[in-house]
């Protein structure tokens, strides 16, 4: 999984992240559903898989006083995120980090952890729900690409090109592109978050992105909302 990072560091992926993902407007509706109801004053927010830190300035449009953390695997993206929201707190992690590198005052657990479209794009999706459930002392919004059939998690049959700026010949690096059963879903989202008080969750149903490669035409993007 050592290429996962790399993917993500490619400078035309980062430069995709310099205009997307940092407005109110760029955030999907099946994501927007349980955040517009999270975001309160002085709330501490973190977004796991951050890239440039865009959901700062989105949440930024919204509130006036916030803290916000994000992490990322990405050295490239955490480099650009911490020259343009020089207000807020930034970290480059290793995939299989346990994000001991978050301050002292952090570890008692954020109001709201955000793990949004990073999930269906790597092998340790099961861990990284499991970790940012662990930093949650509130509310907990991810999101999955479900389906009716069976799960594939296996990139030889689905996978997804590092193509975001037009698809070029360059982007030989690619991603899993995992699509879980919704049932099998729920229930594991319910075993790794252990003690949540309420979990609910949205979605709608979309075609398979361009850059995906798999058997299966339509996805369930799919948003879970876990609360303490």
């Amino acid at each position: 999984m050592s290429h996962n990072s790399e993917a993500w560091d490619n400078p035309d992926v980062v430069n995709f992240f310099d205009d997307n993902r940092v407005d109110v407007d760029d955030i999907y509706p099946s994501e927007w559903f349980f955040l517009k109801n999270q975001l309160k004053e002085d709330i501490r927010i973190l977004d796991v898989g951050c890239a440039q830190g865009g959901f700062s300035n989105a949440i930024g449009q919204k509130l006036s006083s916030f803290s916000y953390t994000g992490i990322d695997i990405s050295k490239n993206m955490i480099d650009q995120a911490k020259l343009k929201h020089p207000e807020h707190t930034f970290y480059h992690v290793k995939e299989n980090d346990d994000y001991s590198i978050l301050s002292s005052e952090d570890h008692g657990g954020f109001d709201l952890t955000l793990v949004l479209g990073i999930l269906h794009l790597h092998e340790n999706w099961k861990e990284t729900i499991k970790k940012a459930w662990q930093k949650t002392a509130g509310v907990l919004i991810l999101d999955l690409r479900v389906i009716s059939e069976d799960s594939i998690e296996d990139k030889e049959k689905s996978y997804f090109q590092m193509n975001f700026n037009g698809g070029d010949s360059g982007y030989s690096q690619v991603l899993p592109y995992n699509l879980i059963n919704s049932g099998e879903a729920l229930s594991i989202v319910q075993y790794l978050c252990k003690g949540a008080r309420k979990i609910s969750f949205y979605g709608h149903s979309q075609l398979v992105s361009d850059s995906a490669t798999c058997p299966i035409d339509n996805v369930f993007a799919n948003v879970f909302c876990l609360e303490r």
